[in-house]
């Protein structure tokens, strides 16, 4: 019996551990290599950033991708831009890169405009924020320039559009010491006195 406990014990925890991880890595790229189009996208204030999956775990997985906008500290909507097992014209992965690029802007309505690009259908968005003299910026999570792993079956953030932390001593707009924090993100709003961010989120499964 005793035997039979440890295997059982060794067997759930092997079956865990699969669960848990997986080959995916994430690789992204901002802007554009077209001179004139990027000098262009600047000016307009539009960021974007193409997000290459790649890992033979992805083949005949599905995805849902969310958007996750945090106000004054806590989690007032979350957006489900795709699930790909909910639409017919959406068919699992079927390779072992997927890929998809994103642009961003905030408009002068007060409003910012987001669009997902995919290799057959896009999907745009539009969220009104609150009126702010500061501009959002575009931040990945990859810590360094090594690819970022993701898990199967688990909730992964893979970007932040998000408003500056203000130094009370310099005065000073810092948006790299928001994104390189050790605080989690979902923490940033009360942390850093942030009053309004988006939290852009990938399940793969």
């Amino acid at each position: 019996m005793k035997n039979l406990m440890v295997l059982a014990v060794t067997f759930i925890g092997f079956s865990m551990l699969n669960a848990q991880n997986s080959d995916i890595k994430l690789y992204t790229k901002y802007g554009s290599d077209h001179k004139e189009l990027h000098d262009l996208m600047r000016f307009q204030d539009v960021e974007t950033i193409k997000l290459t999956f790649t890992g033979n775990d992805l083949k005949g997985k599905h995805y849902r991708l969310l958007v996750k906008e945090y106000t004054n500290g806590s989690l007032a909507k979350i957006d489900t831009i795709i699930d790909s097992g909910q639409h017919d014209y959406v068919s699992v992965i079927n390779d072992t890169i997927f890929e998809f690029k994103y642009h961003v802007k905030t408009q002068i309505n007060n409003t910012i405009k987001m669009n997902f690009k995919f290799d057959r259908f896009s999907s745009p968005r539009l969220y009104n924020i609150r009126a702010s003299e500061d501009k959002y910026a575009l931040h990945d999570f990859l810590k360094s320039s090594d690819p970022m792993p993701v898990e199967l079956n688990a909730k992964t953030l893979i970007m932040g559009y998000f408003l500056p932390y203000i130094d009370k001593v310099s005065g000073w707009k810092k948006y790299c010491d928001v994104s390189g924090s050790e605080y989690k993100p979902e923490e940033w709003g009360t942390v850093f006195d942030i009053p309004n961010y988006y939290l852009i989120e990938i399940i793969f499964e």
